[in-house]
């Protein structure tokens, strides 16, 4: 019965893989995206150029056909849009732009779904004006309610 489980499970993560190739080329579904990715996230990171590190908070929600970013760290909230993309070999990204303390920042996340089917993302931080000479991580969590 426990190689008949394995077998099924293999199985799955191929055929599950398989779906997932095949359905690379499809244009994204910004729709289906922002409904799946609004909620609050815990953030961590480390900021450009710098080895301080920072907690926060983001919570993602949707406007019209837009979805927005409110990034609240040490008691500052900014807000920031989020624009979808597709990187190389159709890997979906978002890049979220905001604007604090006079500087203008892009954060370029790579996102998938968790084990709990809920979306997490990991990515780097870094200046507009390419001022950054090392960027910033981040990864952002989802909270669940």
């Amino acid at each position: 019965m426990k190689t008949f489980c394995a077998i099924l499970a293999l199985l799955s993560l191929v055929l599950t893989d398989t779906a997932h190739c095949a359905d690379a080329r499809k244009p994204l579904d910004e729709e289906f995206q922002r409904g799946f990715m609004k909620g609050e996230y815990d953030l961590i990171g480390r900021k450009p150029d710098s080895t301080t590190t920072y907690t926060g908070r983001v919570t993602l929600r949707v406007d019209g056909n837009t979805l927005y970013a409110s990034r609240t760290i040490e008691g500052k909230t900014v807000e920031g849009k989020i624009r979808f993309e597709t990187g190389g070999d159709s890997v979906p990204i978002v890049r979220l732009s905001f604007t604090l303390d006079g500087v203008e920042y892009e954060a370029t996340y790579l996102w998938q779904s968790d084990l709990d089917n809920y979306p997490r993302f990991t990515g780097t931080l870094h200046r507009i004006d390419n001022k950054t000479k090392t960027a910033g991580i981040e990864a952002l969590f989802p909270i669940h309610k």
